[in-house]
């Protein structure tokens, strides 16, 4: 994540104006006119107010229908939601503000026609606003931690901002200073959330799980053609599955971040044609201070199994381990480093990488920058100028091999017309393949 380096400046100054790339982080495309966030402060979420018209899915128990909405329409949750059959595109954003609900397209569309591509005719002659165009297809609420809500059985397209915005906000909840302390427990995000059988397409971000989600499940999922990132998992979130999907090409970030997302799952998931790579796994070092709460990343990406996946051609790389290594920023970009410039060192322990397959023409299959980890029995073909796997301290130098230690790679069959890349590999890392 990038932000307008604003130095002496703090989450407490009163009237600060930020500069973030807009509509990177969900619900923040406005950011460039908004304050520096108070941590310490109680939030609430007004974003309904944002919105046209506001709709209530307990007036359609027998369906929504295409016919029901003029041009686009918040539709508040207060009950379970399916579409009739056989409708065309319905341009909604679904707003959860309570638990225990489902939105079933029945395998109908939500379009706004105003992706990244531009504006659009939709069927039946709909015509949505133009500030649609960076409104979710569906949204939970971020001042309440909501539970066991479920998405099916939809296609997704047209959007210029998020596909399915699940963000947290948690100023007011993380003591005085806003910050999650070394003795406080973890909170709780949204959790039990089943996302399944979707298509997502031209759009900005496809899916993004805000703060400490837990038991996040995505099955089935298709997402083409995002411009920055495909599927972002935020800080402090805890048993996140991809499994059965296809993620295909990504443009402009990394297809899917795993930012300080530990004893989660990637299985059986196909990453084709991503060209700034597939899965990168890392822990932020709070490069949005002042922006989100909390700032500093509590926890690392560890425990993590990325097992019996294909990635093809993803331009720079497959999957990085500990992708941040090394990272130099300057003074005032990082909380991990109080502010002053230097070097972060990344964190990413104990993962297990397993019967993947990496086919590749260029960039790096696979990198790993830190241990222990467990790297066994992937079939790696690489051709052209592309590189089989780094092992490598990243950013840092030949004193920070140590950092390496305990990374185990075995079994792996590579064919490639180019070597593998060793830097400051030590005699904590084995190599038996």
């Amino acid at each position: 994540m990038r932000t307008l380096l604003l130095t002496g400046m703090n989450k407490h100054t009163p009237l600060v104006r930020i500069a973030l790339l807009a509509g990177f982080l969900p619900g923040c495309a406005a950011l460039a006119n908004e304050e520096y966030i108070d941590c310490s402060v109680p939030h609430q979420d007004t974003r309904i107010e944002q919105c046209l018209t506001v709709l209530r899915a307990s007036d359609y128990p027998n369906g929504l229908r295409s016919a029901d909405i003029d041009g686009h329409a918040c539709m508040l949750m207060d009950a379970d939601l399916s579409f009739q059959p056989g409708e065309s595109a319905i341009p909604i954003t679904a707003v959860f503000d309570r638990s225990d609900k489902t939105l079933d397209c029945a395998g109908g569309v939500i379009d706004f026609g105003r992706g990244r591509y531009g504006a659009r005719d939709l069927p039946g002659g709909q015509v949505t606003p133009a500030g649609t165009g960076s409104l979710p297809f569906v949204r939970l609420v971020d001042d309440t931690s909501l539970s066991n809500i479920t998405v099916r059985n939809c296609t997704m397209r047209g959007t210029r901002g998020v596909g399915l915005q699940l963000t947290r906000f948690f100023g007011g909840e993380l003591g005085g200073d806003g910050e999650l302390g070394p003795d406080e427990p973890l909170p709780v995000g949204h959790s039990n959330i089943l996302l399944e059988d979707l298509v997502i397409e031209d759009v900005h971000v496809g899916i993004y799980l805000g703060n400490f989600s837990e038991d996040v499940t995505m099955n089935r999922i298709r997402i083409d053609g995002t411009e920055r990132i495909a599927v972002y998992s935020e800080s402090g979130s805890q048993r996140i599955t991809l499994s059965h999907s296809v993620i295909a090409n990504n443009q402009t970030r990394e297809a899917v971040a795993w930012d300080s997302t530990y004893n989660s799952d990637i299985t059986d998931t196909l990453f084709l044609n991503n060209r700034e790579g597939a899965i990168n796994v890392y822990r932020n070092c709070g490069e949005l201070k002042g922006i989100v709460c909390p700032v500093v990343r509590s926890t690392a990406p560890n425990n993590n199994t990325f097992t019996g996946n294909s990635f093809v051609n993803n331009g720079v790389g497959g999957l990085r381990i500990a992708s941040r290594q090394g990272r130099n920023h300057n003074e005032g970009w990082c909380a991990d480093l109080d502010g002053q410039a230097g070097k972060f060192t990344d964190t990413a322990e104990n993962n297990l990488v397993a019967n993947n397959v990496f086919v590749c023409e260029e960039g790096t299959s696979l990198v790993m920058q830190d241990g222990p980890n467990l790297v066994r029995d992937n079939h790696i073909v690489a051709r052209g100028k592309c590189v089989p796997y780094e092992i490598s301290t990243g950013g840092l130098g030949r004193s920070a091999s140590g950092e390496l230690d305990g990374l185990v790679l075995e079994g792996n069959t590579i064919d490639s017309e180019r070597p593998q890349k060793l830097r400051n590999v030590g005699n904590g890392v084995s190599i038996t393949d």
